[in-house]
């Protein structure tokens, strides 16, 4: 497929690299110094099938740190950005917490999660369902649950097989197992927005 890219010159004789869009510079993801550093991304633009690949490419040859990798995945995808920013309010990312009082814990971290949506989804039910789906998942990822409504366990069965590779039902494996990702929060939060198009980013 390949990946636009575009060189400019730089500052003390560096080329600045930046994503290309519609032939214009977009956004400006590194500066190299060395003929070998530009071939090494020359070469994997060439080969990238998306720009999370090819960004993941330039982290794995050095040339961009972690931090940088995941700054520049969520500038270019509103919804991996969005993915982050609900991560971020779980006090950990392995599903199955223990929540004793949901009223108490999982209900105000639900809130929590549809406000940090608000900047990326602008649908308020889209935001819930998300939201909702992502919270009872963490809390307790075990199969559908009857107090739910379908559009939430349809996006917890959503994560699940992103999560699991579980096509139909949820595999069976320990709790502790799974790490929610902000890959698979992303691919769960595309699919609410799939179903419920007026939430869209």
């Amino acid at each position: 497929m390949g990946i636009p890219i575009m060189w400019q010159p730089g500052q003390e004789g560096r080329e600045d690299l930046w994503l290309g869009d519609a032939s214009r510079p977009h956004l400006r993801l590194l500066a190299v110094d060395s003929l070998e550093s530009r071939d090494t991304v020359d070469r994997w633009a060439a080969q990238a099938d998306s720009v999370p690949e090819f960004l993941e490419m330039l982290h794995l040859e050095g040339l961009i740190d972690l931090d940088r990798f995941y700054a520049l995945v969520r500038q270019h995808d509103p919804l991996y950005a969005a993915a982050c920013a609900i991560l971020a309010c779980l006090p950990h990312r392995r599903v199955g917490g223990q929540i004793d009082d949901p009223p108490r814990q999982l209900y105000p971290l639900i809130e929590h999660m549809t406000q940090a949506l608000e900047p990326f989804v602008s649908d308020p039910v889209a935001r819930a369902i998300i939201a909702d789906a992502l919270g009872t998942y963490w809390a307790s990822w075990i199969g559908r649950r009857e107090d739910l409504d379908h559009d939430v366990n349809a996006a917890r069965q959503a994560l699940n097989e992103v999560l699991t590779g579980a096509s139909t039902g949820v595999r069976i494996v320990q709790p502790g197992d799974l790490t929610l990702t902000p890959e698979a929060v992303r691919a769960m939060i595309g699919y609410v927005l799939e179903t419920h198009p007026s939430g869209e980013v």
